[in-house]
């Protein structure tokens, strides 16, 4: 816990604008999907001579009309106002991710419990709504919700019962953090665009290639979104229990041996198994988060006042 007494910078990342960007790549997608599905239709009938366009080119121009107007009014207002909608079923008690994760809450007197709201406290936030635990070997976490009511931090089993004490308070610094500058309900609110899209698809893996093939820019802004907030999670971490024990926790990972399985909460996880660097990644190397952390660490030796967040 915080014991020198400084204050935490802590930035507020915009849920708004997060919606905002990723509503506008839904609808850039589909746009996008309309003008690919046209020209194929074109070449088609140019095939068939002019007969066939005669025939079939009345149709193909009425459709792409109509996909234009789909792609500019209906995608954008339906990512924006049923991706909150989605949003708000994934999280709380009752939500989505508990039935999919199985996740057991603690009580308000566990433990955890009380390390999770002496955090909230020493970060100057609302107390989470749940706290809990999901059977999973691998050591790893997550926080999701959209407001006070259903938020939620969660453990895995394998971080509980394999980290130290003051590793398992990184962790959960970490997690918390994510809480105070709102990347917790970006994500959350990302994840709900996301279901919103390819909601009519019941298979996973069929809506992961939907998102792509339909609407690449909004996945991409996802993984941006979800590769960058970890660095800043990781520096507020720093600051409320000391870089070294994230650090010796990002260090436990790289020597991990029990990965993490995929599952639809994989952007919102501390962890995903993964170290390589890239677009395409959900997370950032581990390599890459112990440097930014080191280098807050010696940057930490030289302040007096104030310590800033390093946010990459």
């Amino acid at each position: 816990m915080r014991t020198d007494g400084s204050r935490i910078r802590i930035a507020k990342h915009s849920i708004t604008l997060t919606e905002v960007l990723l509503t506008i790549g839904a609808m850039l997608g589909a746009l996008l999907g309309g003008f690919i599905t046209f020209s194929v239709s074109m070449l088609g009938m140019t095939a068939g001579g002019p007969l066939g366009f005669l025939i079939f080119g009345p149709i193909v121009f009425a459709l792409f009309s109509v996909s234009i107007s789909v792609a500019l009014l209906a995608v954008p207002l339906w990512a924006l106002l049923a991706g909150r909608l989605f949003a708000g079923w994934s999280a709380g008690k009752r939500g989505s991710a508990a039935r999919v994760l199985g996740i057991t809450f603690f009580s308000d007197g566990h433990a955890i419990t009380g390390a999770t709201r002496q955090l909230t406290d020493d970060l100057g936030i609302r107390p989470v709504a749940y706290v809990g635990w999901f059977d999973s070997p691998e050591i790893n976490a997550f926080a999701m919700g959209t407001h006070k009511y259903n938020s939620m931090v969660v453990l895995s089993r394998g971080a509980i019962e394999r980290l130290s004490r003051d590793q398992l308070l990184a962790v959960l610094a970490h997690e918390l953090a994510h809480v105070a500058n709102n990347d917790m309900a970006r994500m959350t609110h990302a994840r709900g665009i996301q279901e919103a899209l390819s909601f009519f698809l019941l298979y996973r893996g069929l809506k992961r290639i939907a998102r792509w093939l339909f609407t690449p820019l909004s996945e991409l802004e996802i993984l941006r979104l979800s590769r960058t907030r970890e660095f800043a999670a990781d520096g507020i971490a720093a600051q409320l229990v000391g870089p070294e024990h994230m650090i010796s926790v990002l260090a436990k990972l790289q020597q991990e041996t029990i990965l993490p399985k995929p599952t639809p909460y994989t952007n919102l996880m501390m962890w995903n198994g993964f170290v390589k660097k890239s677009w395409l990644a959900t997370h950032p190397p581990l390599e890459d988060r112990i440097a930014a952390l080191e280098q807050f660490s010696r940057a930490k030796e030289d302040a007096t006042d104030e310590i800033a967040v390093p946010v990459s």
